[in-house]
């Protein structure tokens, strides 16, 4: 027979390529599979990490940080946002089920400025404890407040408290009152 070695800078050159030692190819013995599968792994941390989901998203739609804004009609998405699946996976909501919003108002500074993006848990439609903040639909008027619930009724709290008093709504008027979810992300433009 007329085999020949090969070269060992061919040998170096297909270990690279693969992905092994030069040492695995010649000999198989190494712990290179476990490395090359650890190697996998991370990839596929990676890409995950990097993933994303893009969330129905309603431009139009004003929501006031104010004294309330007037949004008739409006009930389709008219775009779509980008989430790192990583954030919605630590935020515990489901894709789905959350819908993005602007702001529109300086009643709920320092915490939600005006023009913030906001991602709304849809699911998470009742009220639970006073300090979580809501989007509220009451009529045509779609607020961002925070709600106490009176036993007379229902407060629409602002953070900004000084320019912007609470709205009450009484408990009559509180059957009308429509918790469309719970922010629960705030994206903030720094410009």
């Amino acid at each position: 027979m007329n085999e020949r070695e090969p070269q060992a800078s061919m040998i170096i050159t297909i270990a690279n390529e693969l992905g092994v030692t030069p040492n695995y190819l010649l000999t198989g013995e190494d712990d290179q599979p476990k490395k090359t599968i650890e190697r996998a792994v991370e990839k596929v941390k990676d890409l995950t990490e990097n993933a994303v989901t893009m969330i129905s998203s309603y431009s139009s739609i004003n929501v006031s940080a104010g004294f309330g804004s007037f949004n008739e009609g409006v009930t389709k998405p008219d775009g779509k946002e980008p989430y790192a699946d990583s954030l919605l996976q630590s935020l515990r909501v489901n894709p789905d089920k959350c819908a993005v919003f602007w702001t529109n108002g300086r009643s709920m500074e320092p915490t939600i400025n005006n023009g913030d993006q906001l991602l709304v848990d849809l699911n998470r439609n009742q009220i639970k404890g006073d300090d979580k903040i809501y989007l509220i639909q009451h009529g045509e008027n779609i607020w961002v407040k925070r709600v106490k619930m009176k036993w007379d009724g229902v407060e629409l709290v602002s953070d900004n408290k000084d320019e912007y008093p609470p709205i009450a709504i009484s408990d009559e008027d509180a059957q009308n009152l429509q918790i469309i979810g719970r922010v629960v992300h705030i994206g903030k433009s720094l410009v």
